[in-house]
């Protein structure tokens, strides 16, 4: 994706609007990315008092009143301004020096406004699972069209807001129903098969399928289902028996593609042979099986099922690493899906070794260790007048500089997240 910010004044029809300089809240639009397709689009950016917009010159037209503007910014400095540019360097603190250069895609990034624009978004998505698999519980019926809208949003929604989409699987209060858990497989398997370069269909039907991959638990007593651990090995037998289960009831309401019931299928075949149905040949598991699989263990591990203590995302990665090593899972899409989530997920709460606190705003995917994080309380915990972005990338490697000791649960310490990001915006 190519992303340019430009003044309103310069903004027509045909460009692909992907960003804007404040909370969508505070604006009349339902989508977050669309096309500007007619004038009454770009009267409606004006009266919402938008300054400017970032555009996606790959998805619509491109904007070249500006390039003048930019050749001449671009010019070489005068002597003059090269001296006074040091100078001014040499008068930054060593505190201050150590936050500059931010990474470009914080930049102009409302993170408060996504966090919260994106919360409300998927509890509507999640609104929509939920009616669907009650009425498939509750009725036997399936409304195929209803899925159908589902995942469209799905894949609509989560483009170009992955890592908010992941942190809010993460923070989410977990649930025992199914909808809370299909919703995270199904969002989690879209992200996880783009960012293999998937084609768009198959993660439409990826979407479908994570939905739809535990609807046999609606026919197993809910004494079945228990934390793993606690099974015995009868239960046990009949829990590994819903995905046969769940396809021949869903099969038995709607015809699904053909893709997406051979995900459901396989969702939970391991590739040495020690998952479950025991009659698929591991080597025939398709790439989307295996997001399937993976993803769906990643939240079993996160919301305690499978030993009925929640782990954190550090622990579930670690162990979906060794199950790769050993491997049950797919080694290589396992490091890939690791990249995706983070050592130090986005939004995570995070204590330096100066006793700093910070929000992780984005990751470096050459080092995961050295996310930028926007600190919030100053070695004494205590609340800093203003958040102050902190890059990693930019310190010295050396003992002195400051690391990341632990990661904190946001309400066991007294902040709340969506609170210290409000109206914060990078520059």
């Amino acid at each position: 994706m190519a992303k340019k910010r430009i003044p309103i004044a310069f903004v027509k029809v045909g460009m692909y609007l992907c960003g804007i300089d404040r909370s969508w809240l505070d604006t009349p639009f339902l989508r977050h990315r669309f096309l500007i397709g007619s004038p009454a689009d770009l009267a409606k950016l004006q009266q919402a008092g938008i300054q400017e917009i970032t555009i996606d010159t790959d998805r619509g037209i491109d904007d070249v009143s500006t390039a003048q503007a930019e050749s001449q910014e671009d010019s070489p400095t005068s002597e003059a301004e090269t001296l006074a540019q040091v100078k001014a360097k040499k008068t930054i603190p060593p505190e201050v020096e150590r936050i500059q250069q931010l990474p470009d895609t914080l930049k102009g990034k409302s993170l408060g406004g996504e966090l919260t624009a994106i919360t409300q978004t998927r509890q509507y998505i999640l609104e929509g699972v939920q009616d669907i698999l009650e009425t498939l519980s509750k009725t036997g019926g399936l409304a195929i069209e209803q899925v159908n809208d589902v995942t469209r949003s799905i894949m609509a929604e989560t483009l170009d807001h992955e890592e908010a989409y992941i942190a809010l699987i993460r923070t989410r209060d977990f649930s025992p129903a199914l909808y809370d858990h299909a919703l995270a497989v199904s969002t989690l398997s879209v992200l996880l098969a783009r960012s293999i370069g998937l084609e768009d269909s198959v993660c439409q039907n990826l979407a479908t399928a994570g939905l739809l991959h535990d609807a046999g638990h609606a026919k197993i007593p809910e004494a079945k289902q228990k934390p793993l651990h606690e099974l015995s090995q009868s239960e046990l037998k009949i829990y590994q028996s819903h995905p046969k289960r769940g396809l021949d009831f869903l099969m038995e309401q709607a015809t699904l593609p053909e893709q997406v019931q051979t995900y459901i299928r396989e969702h939970h075949v391991a590739l040495d042979g020690s998952g479950y149905p025991t009659d698929i040949d591991p080597a025939t598991i398709e790439p989307a099986s295996r997001i399937l699989r993976l993803v769906d263990e990643y939240d079993e591990l996160l919301s305690g099922h499978q030993s009925g203590k929640p782990e954190t995302v550090r622990v579930a990665l670690q162990t979906l690493y060794q199950r790769g090593k050993k491997g049950a899972l797919d080694g290589a899409l396992v490091g890939k899906f690791i990249n995706l989530i983070g050592i130090y997920p986005t939004y995570s709460l995070v204590e330096l070794s100066t006793g700093e606190r910070g929000i992780v705003t984005a990751n470096s995917r050459e080092n995961l260790l050295h996310p930028t994080i926007l600190l919030i309380q100053d070695a004494a915990h205590q609340p800093l007048p203003e958040p102050i972005p902190f890059n990693f990338s930019i310190l010295e490697t050396d003992t002195s500089s400051p690391k990341i000791v632990k990661i904190l649960v946001p309400d066991e310490v007294g902040i709340h997240l969506d609170t210290a990001l409000e109206d914060w915006v990078t520059l």
